[in-house]
């Protein structure tokens, strides 16, 4: 390795939104954000601009590309299912010594530090964690078609099906669902047509309606406010959450459910001491230490 590189090392937060990279250089660090970077729904697409952003990384620090290849890599990216997802994202890096794994861990570690507590991690998807000393328990995660509760894109799906179940007679309807059924001139036949091509992100543009409905005191967006935090509180009970334990909220929609939870749950949401970038540096620094220890 280049002298210069000595003690370096890249860390990557890919996620399905952006992907943002980091080089820690003995003069400080190097960061560039390109486009999303979801291995598992488009790998070819997030190979591009996994290689992209770390070719524009090492332009920054006045590098070649090739110089990297040295360098410990640690990526958290999202759509990384399994050891052969992340392998293959691996080979196709130019960095020998390469740790890749899913986005949920550099999150945890980027929100609560070494701290004990909870992670609420909701946007467009959602997961949950708890982290107890080194030990950390993932609950959630396995994307659109079956899980994400709570999300953005729940919130989105679960508005959309009430707005069917209301042309049906089989619920009654709202000002936020009637709103809704406006924009699909009440047409059962244009909700579905919208399914057909529909992303988890077109879905979750209609969260922020569901949101301010719900606070508002529209009927059908409490309910489904008060369905996702019954999720959430759920899952807390199941990773055995301890009262006190301090609960990060990330993402868009995560914070917004604070009011909809039990009052001895809310109380103890704090902010996040970081972002997932910072996490994934953390983990890309004890990755080089692991290296350097085991060729000493």
């Amino acid at each position: 390795m280049d002298d210069s590189l000595h003690h370096s090392f890249i860390a990557i937060d890919g996620g399905g939104t952006s992907c943002r990279f980091a080089l820690r250089l003995s003069t400080g660090v190097v960061t560039v954000r390109r486009g999303s970077a979801n291995v598992f729904s488009a790998p070819e697409a997030a190979l591009q601009t996994l290689n992209d952003g770390l070719a524009e990384l090492a332009a920054q620090a006045g590098l070649d590309k090739a110089q990297l290849a040295g360098v410990p890599l640690y990526a958290g990216l999202a759509g990384v299912a399994d050891d052969a997802i992340a392998q293959f994202v691996a080979d196709r890096l130019p960095s020998r010594q390469v740790l890749i794994e899913d986005d949920r861990r550099a999150a945890v570690i980027g929100a609560l530090g070494g701290r004990a507590g909870c992670l609420i991690g909701i946007g467009t998807g959602s997961f949950l964690a708890r982290q107890s000393g080194d030990a950390i328990t993932f609950i959630g995660g396995y994307g659109a078609v079956l899980g994400d509760e709570a999300s953005a894109s729940w919130l989105g799906k679960g508005l959309l099906r009430r707005a069917l179940h209301v042309l049906d007679g089989l619920e009654a309807s709202s000002d936020l669902v009637e709103a809704c059924l406006d924009e699909f001139q009440h047409k059962a036949a244009r909700i579905v047509r919208f399914t057909v091509d529909a992303q988890p992100a077109d879905y979750g543009v209609y969260a922020p309606q569901v949101v301010q409905a719900a606070k508002a005191g529209d009927e059908a967006g409490r309910t489904l406010m008060t369905t996702g935090a019954g999720y959430i509180g759920k899952a807390l009970r199941a990773m055995d959450r301890r009262p006190g334990e301090s609960i990060c909220a990330i993402g868009g929609v995560a914070a917004h459910y604070t009011e909809f939870l039990p009052p001895d749950v809310a109380a103890d949401m704090v902010e996040p001491q970081g972002e997932a970038l910072d996490g994934a540096m953390e983990l890309a620094r004890r990755f080089a230490v692991q290296i350097q220890q085991e060729q000493a």
